[in-house]
């Protein structure tokens, strides 16, 4: 519940600042808006995962298995991703790709983004650790 507070209060701070700001451009603009929906969604994966509806779903039709299945597949991508995380805070790296070609070479370089993406994402979980 705190989370989502967090997360709310966030948003309309933001929202607040955007519109007190006068971007030169729309370009501008967008890159901002851009920008802060992206730190949100970081760090929201960050926080523990709380489903949306904390009532017992009885499956009885199409619709409540779609609801619980999709809960159930947020819950492992949340899970997943925050695993991935921690495994990179300590010290976990993938195996590396040896190159020969530029494909092999994107693909090095797409996992060295990915790595580096899991390293500042646990040092911003950590960060949100020592507030706590």
């Amino acid at each position: 519940m705190n989370a989502g507070k967090l997360i709310l209060l966030a948003a309309l701070t933001a929202a607040a600042v955007a519109a007190n700001a006068t971007p030169s451009n729309t370009d501008e603009a967008i890159a901002e808006n851009g920008q802060r929906i992206v730190a949100a969604e970081r760090a929201a994966a960050l926080q523990p995962w709380s489903a949306k509806d904390s009532e017992v779903i009885v499956v009885a039709d199409t619709d409540t298995a779609r609801r619980i299945g999709g809960q159930v597949n947020a819950r492992r991508l949340h899970q997943a991703h925050l695993a991935d995380v921690l495994g990179a805070g300590a010290g976990a790296k993938p195996a590396p790709i040896q190159v020969s070609d530029t494909d092999s070479a994107r693909a090095a370089a797409g996992q060295m983004v990915h790595q580096h993406a899991l390293l500042a994402d646990y040092a911003e979980y950590t960060k949100q650790a020592s507030i706590q």
